[in-house]
């Protein structure tokens, strides 16, 4: 069971490492560009390991307290940074994906919170010390990189496809932040109905609005996903 829970633990990084791997090769990066934000991510991991019993639980926590913060704040910067690179791309000819890469590909604090904690769960899991799993998880994230994003580069595509991965990708923790908090929910209090309060239903209705003009005002812009 443990090998079984490290292996979906490296699932998520490899996922992690994609979309890094997403903002490289769409980027336009030459291969020295590529390698140096791999090996960036080899030595946090790293460094991450050799942290692990010197972070206060509590510090950890409160990074996690504010993760949905984070999250949206993140998910409203990719779409924001799609959205630019996609439309300067279509209506002006304007290559924007070497200033906005960035958004996918350096690594946020939630994700760098998310980088530590699996950290922290393989090394329990596997009972292996802190430095040894912080060099897999950076071997990980560098053969990930160093090979996706060249093959994703290949691929010759305009750089409005950036910004619609952008977009994607902004989308898509848009919505895990409102449904996995709902999921967690129903299977805490299976077959019981749930009563939600006005206040926080209509922050998810504003949410979902707010979609829906987004998806409007993009494809006036010539956003195409």
């Amino acid at each position: 069971m443990a090998w079984l829970a490290a292996s979906g633990v490296l699932v998520g990084i490899i996922i992690f490492a994609l979309k890094v791997s997403l903002g490289c090769g769409l980027g336009s990066l030459s291969r020295n560009e590529t390698l140096s934000i791999a090996t960036s991510y080899f030595a946090l991991s790293l460094l991450m390991g050799l942290a692990l019993s010197l972070v206060p639980e509590g510090a950890v926590a409160s990074v996690m307290g504010m993760g949905v913060a984070m999250h949206m704040g993140i998910a409203l910067l990719l779409v924001a940074g799609g959205v630019a690179t996609a439309r300067e791309w279509n209506r002006n000819g304007r290559d924007l994906s070497r200033k906005t890469f960035w958004i996918l590909s350096v690594p946020c604090p939630a994700c760098l919170a998310a980088t530590f904690l699996s950290c922290t769960a393989l090394s329990g899991l596997l009972e292996v010390p802190g430095w040894k799993v912080g060099a897999g998880v950076g071997l990980v994230f560098f053969a990930t990189i160093a090979t996706l994003s060249p093959a994703i580069g290949r691929m010759g595509r305009a750089p409005s496809a950036l910004g619609n991965a952008m977009i994607f990708v902004g989308l898509f923790y848009i919505l895990s932040i409102i449904l996995i908090p709902a999921y967690l929910k129903s299977q805490a209090t299976p077959f019981v109905p749930i009563t939600i309060p006005t206040s926080e239903i209509l922050p998810s209705y504003l949410l979902i609005l707010g979609l829906i003009a987004l998806g409007f005002v993009g494809s006036r812009m010539g956003v195409r996903l």
